[in-house]
């Protein structure tokens, strides 16, 4: 399953035509402006009308979170801030029945990460909890995203996501999503079957099997361990043709949904030549 994030600019009416004119076979949306933080406005009815809607077109929908977020900030304002857009994110995703809600963990600003994991454990456990109430609903699951290896940055290993796994909520509705351009940029060589295939096991065992509930599939505008966050076009970076074929190819992700996060040719967001070229290395193309 391939599909993209879509924009919900103008309300969350134009998302299902945009998906389906670029061929998007899942949904990923910011429910907010992703650089504010600003609650989501969407009502509960139009939450879930949307969702229905999504539903009844075979549509799976990801939700992803403000990038303001930083759930292992040293400051108790910016850390409070950051659990209730997380919260806010978690609603939405239970109020329009979506398979997964997305985000980044933020950065421990120098204090590391052995300081600051008990700190992003709790925080992932509070959000959780103020979904629940806010919602009357189990959430959906929370997937924590594998960040690029910058300084600071929280989720730049497995062994880092497999100790917040393991502290928040064990057995809880936690899991991860890949994102191939950001372990590319820690260092991860995933643009080699040999290199794809040791990431995943280094994956599996420090989460355990079955944990990866989502792939972002982007090339890279930077090298290998550049530890730096550039999206390419697919086909057009560091990752390449033969790079992105592996992840498609691989056993271990063929029922993993995989969302495109692309720039797009005409620098718009994924459109239908990412979406066709993701679907060509697939073998699937109509």
């Amino acid at each position: 399953m391939i599909g993209a994030h879509v924009s919900v600019a103008g309300g969350l009416d134009g998302v299902l035509p945009r998906a389906r004119a670029i061929g998007a076979e899942a949904v990923q949306v910011f429910p907010s402006s992703p650089r504010q933080w600003r609650p989501c406005r969407y009502t509960d009815r139009e939450a879930r009308g949307f969702g229905a809607r999504l539903a009844a077109a075979d549509l799976p929908l990801f939700v992803h979170t403000i990038y303001l977020i930083n759930l292992a900030s040293p400051d108790a304002d910016q850390l409070a801030r950051s659990v209730a857009a997380l919260a806010d994110a978690l609603v939405f995703g239970a109020r329009t029945g979506a398979a997964g809600v997305v985000t980044h963990l933020g950065s421990h600003r120098g204090e590391g990460f052995d300081t600051a994991c008990p700190r992003v454990a709790d925080a992932l456990d509070r959000a959780l909890g103020a979904a629940r109430r806010a919602a009357g609903a189990e959430p959906p699951a929370l997937l924590l995203e594998t960040a690029a290896g910058g300084r600071g940055a929280v989720g730049n290993t497995a062994q880092e996501l497999g100790r917040l796994l393991s502290l928040a909520e064990p057995g809880g509705p936690l899991g991860v999503c890949l994102d191939s351009a950001h372990l590319f940029a820690a260092g991860y060589p995933v643009h080699t079957p040999g290199g794809l295939g040791e990431t995943l096991d280094t994956f599996d065992s420090a989460l355990g099997p079955g944990r990866v509930g989502l792939v972002h599939l982007n090339d890279s505008a930077t090298g290998l361990g550049a530890r730096r966050d550039r999206h390419a076009n697919l086909w057009t970076g560091e990752i390449g043709r033969e790079g992105l074929a592996g992840w498609l190819a691989e056993p271990r992700l063929q029922d993993v949904p995989f969302v495109l996060e692309t720039p797009g040719f005409d620098g718009r967001g994924p459109d239908h030549r990412n979406l066709w070229r993701a679907k060509h290395l697939r073998g699937a193309v109509p």
